[in-house]
């Protein structure tokens, strides 16, 4: 067997023997520990390209993520996460200075943008609030004639529903108009907020419900089925990617001059990160298919001929002065 083609398998079985080994591993560990140590005082736009981020999210879901598969994590994720959270009350997974801060949030109350007043006014020129204000307009009024005539009070009302719900449609205009500057009046906001608050307590007080357990059979198929195809969407998907986009743009605009330590603790944590890098690359590393890959370019290295042996590349010939031109051969 010639030197050549032994030379492979035998770089083979060293890298085998040799990324087994804890000096290796240990070795390795302080050079990539070192790499961190320098990546960490490099700005971001010096080592991320932000045109490859961008590629991958506008090509990921297309080239990598199977929908169907997608559909069923979301599923199972849910499931998983009701059944370890059912009967646990949401204060109990938050931290007393975040539950404090919130409280202190809606305490101090909130101001509503431009958008917002324009959704709440929206909302409450829709036919259902319409109809919501109808029936409790006329509920007041049949509760103060029963009050005034309990024999006969409740028997006309109810014979002349439709009449007063006429009467009080054609007065709704103003009504919700009124309603409506009432809630965007900064004076009732307090209300608002007061009422935001009690909400919220109520809600870090309440167990967390084992969401798909305590749903019918069909509505939890029903939501499934939507699941799967919200997941199989391409609507959806282009939405989400154009958001993803945008926030991609925006995040590195802020951060592409920052130095990787600045919001990565590189420096300090760089032992610690390095060994848990090791661990995923040295499994990797021993990939036969990388193993071998290595091996044969450790090979060709080792019998490429080196600085001493390269050949100096001829200099280019000097032209000899013209002397007119070239006499052309006769055809024969």
């Amino acid at each position: 067997m010639s030197k050549q083609t032994d030379t492979p398998g035998a770089q083979l079985r060293y890298w085998q023997r040799r990324l087994r080994s804890t000096a290796f591993k240990r070795e390795f560990t302080a050079l990539v520990r070192r790499e961190l140590a320098v990546l960490a005082g490099q700005r971001v736009k010096d080592v991320l390209d932000p045109e490859l981020v961008r590629g991958m999210i506008r090509e990921w879901d297309a080239r990598m993520i199977d929908r169907a598969v997608l559909a069923d994590l979301i599923i199972e994720a849910s499931r998983r996460g009701s059944r370890q959270r059912r009967g646990v009350p949401l204060r109990r997974l938050l931290d007393p200075q975040l539950l404090a801060d919130i409280d202190a949030l809606v305490q101090e109350g909130f101001a509503l943008s431009a958008d917002t007043e324009e959704m709440v006014a929206a909302i409450m020129r829709q036919d259902l609030v319409r109809g919501l204000f109808t029936d409790v307009i006329f509920s007041a009024i049949v509760s103060f004639y029963q009050r005034v005539n309990p024999l006969f009070g409740a028997i006309t009302m109810r014979v002349l529903e439709e009449q007063i719900k006429g009467f009080i449609r054609l007065f709704m205009p103003v009504l919700q108009r009124q309603a409506i500057a009432f809630i965007l009046d900064t004076n009732n906001q307090r209300v608002a907020a007061d009422f935001a608050r009690v909400i919220v307590r109520q809600l870090l007080e309440q167990p967390l419900p084992n969401g798909w357990a305590d749903l019918p059979p069909g509505q939890r198929r029903r939501i499934e089925a939507l699941i799967r195809h919200a997941a199989a969407g391409t609507k959806l998907d282009a939405a989400i990617r154009q958001a993803t986009l945008a926030a991609w743009d925006d995040l590195y605009a802020m951060i592409d001059d920052k130095r990787v330590g600045d919001m990565v603790r590189l420096e300090e944590q760089a032992a610690w990160f390095a060994e848990r890098c090791v661990e995923f690359i040295l499994p990797a590393l021993s990939r036969p298919h990388i193993l071998r890959f290595v091996a044969a370019e450790m090979a060709l290295a080792a019998g490429a001929p080196g600085d001493a042996a390269t050949p100096t590349p001829r200099r280019p010939r000097r032209r000899r002065p013209d002397s007119g031109p070239t006499p052309s051969r006769a055809p024969e």
